[in-house]
């Protein structure tokens, strides 16, 4: 029951706003960049997701960016245009999704093929009186995710609230499912949130669970430098752990039969000198 019919795609908008912005520093690196655009249009209200486009194999950034806000706080960031950020003269203007003008710029930084990994994204305004099990399948339905999590927090007061992330994987299933945010289709009305940032060292696999994000307070959470640990990763880390322990405990030992060995061949030697001596007294 979540799929737009006919005319809805063209009637419904999404609740988030995409704008583009040129003139930053390009030679930056990318981490940079992305925490001076957060910082310069934290005045304008919440930011959903700041996108920077980048040539992975030659890690040059393109000369656009995109920040991602709730409808209501569009109007604030365009009138940012035109403003410093650290010396560079921003141009900062509307990018509707069905815009696609700036392909051009944005072809080059797609040719490299990467295996892109997951990205996290929050999702509320759905029925929380649902199964859970329901409030996942349609989930992966509406936004043609890779999958899905649920749970159920229960609050100070008791009440009980319940949480969703969807997962996917690249850049264009981002902006795609922000597209899709806050479109209501039979009642059903869908928000992203949040896209969470990914750890500077992501899972070797690509995939970080959104479960992993239950085991942390709500500060470690909305902290985008969080490198989220997985289970297996941490029963590596304490066989690896482990293994330290051993190789401690063998160097002990082999310290202690190295200094056994000088010690036989220390007295072998006083002996042998001893016996030296003793011949060259008696040869006289």
């Amino acid at each position: 029951g979540l799929e737009l019919k006919g005319s809805d795609a063209e009637i419904q908008k999404s609740s988030i706003r995409r704008i583009s912005v040129e003139g930053y520093d390009t030679s930056l690196r990318m981490e940079d960049v992305d925490d001076a655009l957060r910082e310069h249009f934290a005045s304008c209200g919440k930011i959903i997701h700041v996108s920077i486009p980048r040539n992975y194999e030659e890690t040059i950034l393109c000369r656009y960016a995109f920040v991602y806000v709730n409808e209501e706080d569009e109007e604030k960031a365009l009138r940012l245009d035109g403003s410093d950020m650290g010396g560079q003269i921003l141009q900062i203007k509307s990018y509707p999704f069905h815009e696609t003008h700036l392909e051009n710029d944005l072809a080059p930084m797609k040719e490299v093929k990467v295996y892109w990994p997951q990205q996290t994204l929050k999702v509320t305004g759905y029925d929380t009186s649902l199964p859970v099990e329901d409030i996942e399948i349609e989930l992966e339905k509406y936004f043609s995710s890779h999958g899905s999590f649920v749970y159920q927090d229960e609050n100070a007061s008791g009440a009980i609230k319940t949480k969703a992330y969807i997962y996917v994987r690249g850049p264009d299933a981002v902006d795609k499912a922000l597209e899709l945010s806050g479109r209501s289709v039979e009642g059903l009305n869908f928000v992203v949130t949040k896209v969470y940032a990914l750890p500077e060292n992501p899972p070797m696999s690509g995939f970080i669970h959104p479960s992993t994000l239950t085991r942390f307070t709500r500060e470690q959470i909305e902290d985008p430098n969080l490198c989220f640990i997985t289970e297996g990763q941490q029963k590596k880390s304490d066989t690896s752990e482990g293994n330290q322990k051993k190789k401690k405990k063998k160097k002990k030992k082999n310290k202690k039969s190295k200094t056994r060995e000088g010690i036989q061949k220390k007295k072998k030697s006083e002996t042998r000198e001893g016996k030296q001596k003793k011949g060259v007294e008696i040869s006289l």
